[in-house]
């Protein structure tokens, strides 16, 4: 497995177009060939004089960029958010539900009562609206092939019909505070 001696490799990279050329400087090639880093004199640094607008040196600015880490730490607050907004909604939810169980129980429990104690709530006496119901089964009868003649017929039907319900609802109202 040892006996072998390794090979150097070599790679040659051919650049015909000039415009997409890639500046080495001398500490890398130096790296790259595996010498001693060595301490560059201050004659080797580029010349800064603000005397020539040809001779300018760009100026680059840090700046700080997102790492893996702040990114994960975002997207755990931004989890955390959005896991409270839920469990608040779910707790919500569940509230509103409780509430609605506890009326709905009430509700089963005076039916029930209601039931075993054999009190009937109201029984009626007579069907509403009677007479309007048998003047709309009549139009219909006569006026098969146009049944929108009977418009009107239908609308006092119906207000007798709302008009009976109110009626009904407000007495079973005034009976349970009263």
């Amino acid at each position: 497995m040892g006996t072998n001696t390794s090979k150097t490799r070599r790679l040659t990279v051919e650049n015909n177009d000039p415009t997409s050329v890639i500046k080495v400087s001398d500490d890398v090639v130096d790296r790259i060939r595996g010498l001693a880093q060595t301490v560059r004199s201050p004659e080797h640094l580029p010349n800064i004089s603000t005397q020539g607008a040809a001779t300018t040196v760009p100026v680059y600015l840090y700046e700080p960029s997102l790492t893996s880490l702040q990114l994960r730490q975002a997207n755990i607050a931004d989890l955390k958010k959005n896991d409270e907004y839920w469990s608040n909604r779910l707790n919500t939810l569940e509230e509103n539900h409780k509430k609605i169980n506890i009326v709905l129980d009430e509700e089963y429990k005076k039916a029930l009562d209601e039931f075993q104690t054999g009190k009937s709530v109201q029984t009626l006496k007579e069907i509403p609206c009677l007479d309007s119901k048998r003047a709309v089964m009549d139009c219909y009868r006569k006026n098969l092939d146009c049944p929108m003649n009977c418009t009107k017929i239908v609308q006092a039907f119906q207000e007798c019909v709302d008009h009976k319900r109110t009626c009904l609802l407000a007495s079973r109202v005034a009976t349970s505070k009263g």
